[in-house]
């Protein structure tokens, strides 16, 4: 049952990449999750600094299709009793976007 408490949630399997705390590449999947309430979210074993870029594949198990990498700035929520990191995404506009901002 929906509730105001618990709205649905859409989840995603995803690639995600980038550089951890250490400035150590790395690869890791997990579930993206989707509200209207919350936005994006993620759950990682890496430790990230703050505001940094990391970069989501969606994974399709029905397709040989490849979805290209999206950019994101991953901002810490919580981290979870079993040590996961949770973070909120926000995406990250193109410099050509930031320029066009800028000249309106």
């Amino acid at each position: 049952m929906l509730t105001a408490e618990h709205p649905a949630a859409n989840l995603y399997p995803v690639e995600v990449s980038g550089w951890d705390d250490r400035q150590a590449f790395f690869v890791e999947n997990s579930e993206l999750e989707w509200t209207d309430d919350s936005g994006k979210r993620l759950t990682l074993n890496r430790r990230l600094n703050h505001g940094a870029v990391i970069f989501l594949r969606l994974l399709q198990a029905i397709s040989n299709d490849r979805s290209h990498p999206v950019a994101y700035e991953a901002e810490l929520l919580t981290c979870t009793d079993e040590g996961l990191r949770q973070f909120r995404l926000r995406a990250v506009s193109s410099r050509t976007e930031r320029k066009a901002e800028l000249f309106r």
